[in-house]
């Protein structure tokens, strides 16, 4: 009988760090598999996850956020397609009560991957955890150990795997004599409007300092480049943090944006994602995803969080309706953005791994001209650059994640397979 893989995700990162890997993996051992990605609701969705799912070409079928909450309430899928009884459903994102319904719905064990802490441990048949601290968390609450599975972290697949030695600094146009400034401002819209036109300034200001500075945006996979043109040719984006506007130019095969300052950025298309990531000198990014794949491959950055716009951060649950309430929700939201900043400690993922300030990382109202002081003093010392980049590989661990939790998947599917009809089956006992 061909198994069912039901995916739960939800935003960008989740879907390119540890959805894509894990598909990849299992496309490798289990060819036959009928992988369904099952998107749920999720306020930092660009939007474009299913698009962006079906360019994959992994043979999945997708459902959107309305489908998943369809098939949730009547049992109902998009393809009017029966769920196998012999299957999986694999958290990989979100709000993890959406994979314990998506479990009851389908009759299917539930396994959940997390880096932070499980839930509904009754409703879960294995937790599969990137590191020892979410197992040392979980068995503070008395988790029976064979529920729980240390598999690694799946940012480093995600990454490795898809670096090719073909791409080099040539290739993408740069030269080997001149430092390179990455900008990552992310992939969720909020993100990637507000954050431009900042990062874009402080660009410009480092180009001031130093004309043969090379500067590249990276062009997210979730992210259009008509939103990158609606950031840079917005002035109430550009005013809302002391950014700075500019424009698209197109010049042989290649897209560049001009800033208003005369910076020129260069933007590196999506298939070239973590290639060029790798040839970055320094990053300049916002929290996120893109603080762990930098890490992952060495890449000292300035991680950014400007709270100069606080009411524009789109927040989840009460706070969040609250906030969309005419006059009264933008305050709301300010005063909770404010107390969130005041008590929310280090917000780069390879910091929070190694409980320190590895590399820099502001939060609060900023202006560029403090961001490029912070950025230069980076740029400017090989040294500190180096013992960041040392720091940064220790912290994110090695490969192999996504054959982990495959692996995983199979030991679920084999147990259903063996189980007396009527019992449920066993979590295999794990070495961990």
């Amino acid at each position: 009988m061909q198994a069912d893989i039901v995916i739960i995700s939800n935003a960008p990162g989740e879907l390119a760090a540890w959805v894509r890997p894990v598909v990849g993996e299992l496309r490798r051992r289990m060819p036959e598999a009928h992988i369904t990605v099952a998107l749920v609701p999720c306020p930092y969705a660009s939007g474009h996850e299913a698009e962006t799912l079906a360019s994959w070409n992994d043979r999945l079928e997708v459902w959107r956020p309305k489908q998943t909450l369809r098939f949730l309430l009547t049992g109902r899928s998009p393809e009017e397609r029966p769920v196998s009884r012999r299957g999986v459903v694999l958290f990989l994102g979100g709000d993890q009560i959406y994979g314990v319904l998506m479990a009851r719905r389908t009759g299917l064990p539930l396994l959940v991957y997390t880096e932070t802490i499980g839930r509904w441990p009754l409703a879960v048949h294995r937790f599969l955890l990137s590191d020892r601290t979410p197992y040392l968390a979980m068995r503070g609450k008395s988790i029976a150990p064979a529920k729980l599975a240390l598999v690694g972290n799946l940012m480093v697949d995600s990454v490795q795997t898809r670096l090719s030695p073909l791409v080099t600094r040539e290739r993408l146009g740069l030269t080997d004599r001149q430092l390179v400034l990455g900008l990552l401002p992310g992939s969720k819209p909020f993100k990637v409007l507000y954050a431009t036109p900042f990062l874009l300034r402080i660009a410009e200001l480092l180009r001031q300092a130093d004309p043969g500075l090379q500067v590249i945006l990276h062009q997210s996979p979730f992210t259009p480049l008509a939103q990158l043109e609606r950031a840079i040719t917005t002035p109430a984006f550009a005013f809302a943090t002391g950014g700075t506007t500019g424009r698209l130019q197109f010049k042989d095969g290649q897209v560049w944006i001009i800033t208003s300052g005369g910076c020129p950025v260069q933007i590196v298309p999506p298939e070239y994602q973590y290639d060029a990531m790798a040839v970055d000198d320094v990053a300049l990014t916002v929290p996120g995803t893109n603080t762990a794949e930098l890490a992952v491959l060495g890449v000292p950055q300035v991680v950014v969080l400007p709270l100069n716009k606080p009411e524009e951060i789109p927040l989840e649950g009460l706070v969040g309706r609250l906030g969309s309430v005419p006059v009264l929700g933008k305050w709301v939201k300010r005063k909770a953005i404010g107390y969130l900043a005041r008590r929310v400690g280090l917000v780069a993922l390879p910091n929070r791994r190694m409980g320190r300030m590895v590399t820099p990382e502001l939060v609060g109202v900023l202006s560029p001209e403090v961001v490029a002081g912070e950025t230069a003093s980076l740029l400017s010392d090989p040294m500190k650059r180096r013992q960041v980049k040392l720091d940064l590989l220790q912290a994110m661990g090695y490969p192999g994640a996504a054959s982990a939790v495959v692996t995983a998947v199979t030991e679920a599917l084999s147990g259903l397979a063996s189980a007396v009809p009527g019992e449920v089956a066993r979590p295999a006992q794990d070495a961990s």
